[in-house]
């Protein structure tokens, strides 16, 4: 569960970056995601959903939960 500061800080990070976010952004961040989820890192794989989700990447943060890495891959590839 993400404490208010960690979602006051991603809100902010969100609204810094004018809720965008860039290519190499989100290859960082779904990196990250499959990181988290192979160290079982439960706590870093909320805060990029949470992170994704304030900015309407709705469809990506579900393919993370469900672990979809392949999905994200073909997005990036299409973007």
């Amino acid at each position: 569960m993400l404490t208010d500061r960690e979602i006051d800080r991603i809100k902010r990070v969100n609204r810094r970056n004018q809720y965008c976010l860039t290519p190499d952004m989100l290859d960082t961040l779904f990196k990250r995601h499959e990181r988290a989820r192979k160290s079982g890192d439960a706590h870093m794989m909320e805060l990029i959903e949470y992170r994704l989700s304030d900015v309407n990447f709705h469809q990506e943060c579900g393919y993370l939960i469900a672990g979809q890495y392949d999905k994200i891959d073909e997005i990036m590839r299409n973007w």
